[in-house]
């Protein structure tokens, strides 16, 4: 093997602490038999930790050197080092003599390629002075686009010491024990198209957010405030914008449907033909029902059977649609979910896939469960003959939906414990039986008016048992063909017709998915984004003055960049680097290209933008003239720890501010917390 060198004992590396400073003492000795030096790369410290624990079993020495912590153990007779990446450690961005917004040319900015800085300097530093000490380097990064990535990036570190230094990839779906070993008992090679296809992706957005934040910041924001736009950040704001705007548009329309309550128990069917869209037709069922008296007569009954078949498998974007309507944010969601992944209790949580692979171990994981709280579920799937699993619209091969991969770990009710348990209670369903639902159709006749109603009783709860429906069934009372029942009541209801409703965060990322914007990885990142820049807020999302401006105004001067089409279209050639298809350069050029195209649009609508916007977010920050002064105004600003104050716009000749509580309300800013009413949310809130 490249680099090996069997006399040579692996360097062992020790700290000493002298005053609060470490050094570190690299010793190499001699050593019997062809030992082979591995370095394991992990994407965070968490996940080192729990691969060390797993390929160690348990038998693992911490090593500190430098401020860095990482990991060594011996597996099968050769030396393994368990290094903790944190994330992406290669930034990039745009040299130092381009970063004076006013004065940099965008149209150069576009063609210009970025820099590549280490960080932290600190674990580069090590990786160099490890590659030394080193025969094999395995990836062993989260397998998606940006793990990839982030593990070569690091792997770049290394071969700049050592530039023959050979590289597996182990590629595991969950960090069970058996999982992480067969990984490593089956390494593959790095997939470079896929990590080029990241490196697209970061250049991309890199160029799009500078670009566009710049033009827009520049030419259109009033007072340092920031205005940003992005290929993915845009199209998903117009998403928000046009559901309110649907609302807005909304015409309310009247409506009239006759209810009959009639029998003991009650029975309420409504009218056939109904709703009525003027009152007229409900008054003449009403007027026909009166001719037969104070009595209905039971016309038809007709039984049937209802199987509903269990869901599909969670992939990312149905799993934060879902835990979003429970009330946890795609943010916090994802959070939880990658704690749960790095803890080993469920499988990689970024996904598209929504169909199991054959070679999921389904009764081994339900094996697992029998000592949890769904022991009982497990068990019971564990009794049938076969199992066979319900399948999504979506099937792909790099990662198979989210499951759990162990019992859940003891800890108090928290957005981990919730999220484990959607992920848990999913997985049963999709093994289960159907539901089977009793469906009664009933018709009675008044007069010469007919009505119907429709009850629901569960034969068999299947998957549903599980999964309990929020709303629970209605039958209707026991009736026979030729029975007369008694009128209790005969009423006309007047209804309107309902608005859609906004947009959740959950409901927005399923529109995302379904307009190909983003990935399953970045979606929520998205979302986060836009709370952040305040343009849009709430559960129910609606847009800001500021968001409703910017991308009213981009709609009409910057079409290209409000609509999805022409991100879907650079979402499918990163796609293409990943399948070896295109190319980094390729790719790359086309985004330029269109970029260019984009910003000669809005340079030739400047004005109106410019005007547009000022506007706009002038109305939203303005809060009046300065009462200390006389002379600023006093206009809303973020601290640094993101709540909302108000500062005059003469600071700092004018230093005067105030609070502002959850309502917008103005409040002393020397006024102590704790003698006020709630005060100012934070900005993203």
């Amino acid at each position: 093997m490249e680099g090996k060198n069997s006399s040579e004992k692996p360097p062992s590396i020790w700290c000493t602490k002298s005053r609060g400073v470490t050094s570190t003492l690299l010793s190499i000795t001699l050593t019997n038999g062809p030992r082979v030096r591995r370095l394991v790369l992990a994407e965070k410290f968490s996940a080192a930790r729990r691969l060390a624990q797993i390929l160690s079993e348990g038998k693992t020495a911490r090593v500190r050197a430098d401020g860095i912590t990482y990991f060594q153990f011996s597996r099968q007779g050769d030396e393994y080092t368990l290094f903790p990446l944190r994330g992406h450690v290669v930034e990039i961005d745009y040299p130092a003599d381009v970063q004076d917004w006013k004065s940099t040319d965008l149209d150069y900015l576009i063609d210009l390629e970025p820099v590549r800085h280490e960080s932290p300097p600190a674990l580069h530093n090590m990786l160099r002075l490890l590659a030394d000490a080193t025969d094999e380097v395995i990836l062993a990064t989260d397998y998606d686009r940006e793990g990839e990535l982030i593990g070569v990036e690091a792997l770049e570190t290394l071969r700049s010491r050592r530039t023959e230094l050979p590289a597996k990839r182990a590629r595991f779906s969950a960090m069970s024990p058996s999982e992480v070993r067969r990984s490593f008992e089956n390494l593959t090679e790095p997939d470079w198209a896929l990590a080029e296809a990241a490196a697209a992706r970061q250049r991309i957005d890199l160029a799009w957010g500078a670009v566009l934040t710049r033009f827009l910041t520049v030419e259109c924001a009033s007072d340092r405030q920031v205005l940003s736009a992005g290929r993915v950040q845009t199209p998903t704001l117009r998403i928000v914008a046009d559901r309110e705007r649907e609302r807005e548009d909304f015409v309310p329309r009247t409506f009239w449907n006759v209810v009959l309550v009639s029998g003991s128990p009650a029975l309420e069917a409504t009218a056939i033909g109904g709703p009525f869209w003027d009152r007229e037709g409900a008054q003449a069922v009403v007027a026909l029902a009166g001719l037969g008296g104070e009595s209905a007569t039971v016309a038809h009954i007709e039984l049937s059977q209802h199987r509903e078949p269990p869901p599909a498998p969670f992939n990312t974007t149905s799993l934060l649609a879902k835990a979003s309507r429970e009330g946890i944010s795609a943010a916090r969601a994802m959070a939880a979910a990658q704690d749960l992944y790095v803890h080993g209790e469920i499988s990689y949580p970024r996904t598209d896939n929504t169909v199991y692979p054959p070679s999921l171990p389904v009764h081994d994981l339900l094996r697992r469960l029998h000592d949890s709280p769904y022991g009982a579920y497990a068990d019971r799937l564990l009794a049938q003959p076969t199992l066979e699993a319900s399948r999504g619209p979506v099937q792909t091969t790099d990662h198979p939906p989210i499951y759990p991969t162990a019992a859940p770990a003891k800890r108090r009710d928290s957005v981990r414990s919730r999220m484990y348990d959607l992920i848990a209670r999913r997985f049963l369903a999709t093994f289960s039986p159907p539901s089977v639902t009793a469906v009664t159709d009933v018709r009675l006749v008044v007069g010469d008016s007919a009505f119907a109603a429709t009850g629901r009783a569960q034969i068999d709860p299947g998957w549903r048992e599980i999964l309990p429906e929020h709303d629970p069934l209605k039958a209707l009372p026991p009736l026979s063909e030729g029975d007369v029942v008694p009128i209790q009541e005969l009423r006309i209801v007047e209804e309107r017709t309902k608005p859609p409703p906004l947009h959740s965060q959950g409901s927005l990322l399923l529109a995302m998915q379904r307009l190909e914007l983003g990935t399953k990885s970045t979606r929520h990142e998205i979302l986060d984004l836009l709370f952040r820049r305040q343009f849009v807020s709430g559960r129910s999302m609606r847009t800001t003055a500021a968001g409703r401006a910017l991308v009213d105004a981009l709609a009409i001067y910057g079409p290209d960049l409000a609509s999805p089409e022409m991100t879907r279209h650079l979402e499918d050639r990163m796609t293409a680097i990943a399948e070896g298809q295109a190319t980094l350069e390729e790719v790359v050029g086309e985004s330029r290209l269109a970029l260019h195209g984009v910003v000669a649009e809005l340079r030739s609508h400047r004005e109106s933008l410019s005007r547009w916007l000022k506007d706009a977010t002038f109305l939203e920050k303005d809060y009046g003239p300065c009462d200390a002064c006389g002379q600023g105004r006093m206009t809303r600003r973020r601290a640094r720890n993101g709540w909302a104050f108000l500062g005059c716009s003469r600071y700092p000749a004018c230093k005067h501010r105030m609070r502002l509580n959850g309502l917008g309300q103005r409040l002393p800013w020397e006024l102590r917390e704790a003698e006020t009413i709630p005060i100012a949310t934070p900005a993203t809130a």
